[in-house]
């Protein structure tokens, strides 16, 4: 069985601090994931410093699953997919 859970994710921008970027998480997986274990994980980052490129890894390794996310920077669409 294959799983997918959508969230979007506010996250602090890590080069202007002033800005709030807004990023569109697929999560798959084989295995359930409580969609609380989701929450949780994006809660405890929310106030970081981070780029989607890194939270997209953290979160794929912390949930043990593909996740792809979606975000716009600049005016630049960038898609990010671990593993």
């Amino acid at each position: 069985m294959r799983n997918t859970y959508e969230i979007d994710v506010r996250a602090q921008c890590p080069v202007n601090p002033k800005d709030t970027d807004l990023y569109a998480f697929t999560i798959e997986s084989d295995d359930i994931i409580e969609v609380e274990k989701i929450v949780a994980f994006f809660k405890q980052r929310r106030k970081l410093k981070i780029f989607q490129e890194a939270l997209t890894q953290q979160c794929a390794v912390t949930l043990g699953a593909r996740v792809t996310s979606v975000g716009v920077h600049s005016g630049v669409k960038v898609t990010c997919v671990a593993p």
